[in-house]
């Protein structure tokens, strides 16, 4: 078990060749920096300052950067890519061999102050609040990479395991950008009432018996995608079991477990099934997210449910805990 994070002074960092230093704004806080918190996933070293999904204002440039401007409004790419690896090189950056990622391979956001490569920062458009921008570049970035990694067709169907801030995200771009027929599985009352409110088509609670078999039911005979993003190796098997045919299923949750799968080889060779997996976004996800959203292609009303003070950072903690919070989107600001 480990043990909350406590607030801090550090000397304003000073940003290197190619870097930038942001003034935070905006930033997530995601259920992996609860891993961090609890144990479960190791940080480069400690003290860590923890944030990867921020937004923010341009404070200083380092050397050799021309392609910013300082005031400018900015979101952040929180996967740091090396940049000269075999996957760098052939534009797959998000699968660098050498990947660091904000506040957990360097300090991250949740800080008045933070430093990033030029490259990994974006403009925010001047439509989008700040705390929008934020979980942009992550909470809803992941599920925009896993659904198109997962070639799902538009008026196709498709499962989200897990209606928290991945899934219900997820759900949210299906149905807007794909007129794809969702059905949400969770387990939390509060989760499943968040996927009744943006109206999917069927709402699942997995607490019951066969789930597999009643999103087979509802959808005669099965989706063509399942998308899991909850991090548990029985919930990959429940996407595979759900699948129609030539389906995919297209895993975006993350647990250090191995996996379990209990379904026959000949199974998933006789109905052509994939399993994938689809790690993180790309400065594209991000810039085209933002783009739909400042035109009103894609409308995310809500989303951000809770904003606390930077000061307030242990009352976003547990809120972010808490079950019945309803807790989509966490989010910590600092103002101007």
């Amino acid at each position: 078990m480990g043990v909350d994070p406590s607030m801090a002074e550090v000397p304003v960092p000073e940003p290197g060749m190619g870097e930038v230093r942001i003034a935070m704004r905006a930033c997530g806080i995601c259920g992996s920096d609860l891993h961090i918190i609890e144990g479960d996933t190791r940080t480069a070293h400690l003290p860590m300052t923890m944030g990867h999904e921020p937004s923010g204002v341009v404070d200083a440039l380092g050397a050799g950067v021309g392609s910013l401007s300082s005031g400018q409004r900015v979101v952040v790419n929180g996967l740091i890519p090396c940049g000269t690896c075999w996957q760098c090189a052939n534009g797959r950056r998000n699968r660098c061999e050498q990947l660091c990622i904000l506040g957990l391979g360097r300090d991250g956001a949740h800080a008045d102050y933070f430093t990033v490569p030029a490259e990994n920062v974006i403009p925010l458009p001047d439509e989008i609040d700040f705390a929008l921008g934020a979980i942009i570049t992550d909470a809803i970035a992941t599920p925009m990479h896993a659904i198109r990694s997962s070639g799902v067709q538009k008026g196709q169907t498709a499962a989200i395991f897990g209606l928290g801030g991945l899934g219900i995200h997820a759900a949210m771009i299906l149905q807007q950008l794909y007129q794809v027929e969702v059905v949400g599985i969770d387990v939390d009352d509060a989760a499943l009432a968040n996927g009744q409110r943006i109206g999917l088509s069927s709402i699942i609670d997995a607490r019951s018996a066969q789930v597999a078999r009643r999103v087979r039911d509802e959808t005669g005979g099965g989706v063509d995608v399942a998308f899991e993003f909850v991090g548990s190796s029985a919930v990959v098997e429940q996407g595979l079991r759900c699948l129609r045919p030539g389906g995919a299923c297209i895993v975006a949750g993350v647990h250090s477990n191995r996996l379990q799968l209990g379904l026959r080889q000949e199974t998933l060779v006789a109905r052509e099934l994939t399993i994938r997996g689809s790690l993180g976004y790309t400065n594209d996800d991000i810039s085209d997210l933002l783009r739909l959203v400042s035109t009103g292609q894609l409308v995310f009303d809500d989303t951000v449910s809770h904003t606390f003070d930077l000061d307030d950072y242990q009352v976003g903690l547990d809120t972010l805990r808490q079950q019945d919070s309803a807790a989509i989107r966490v989010v910590i600001t600092a103002a101007a």
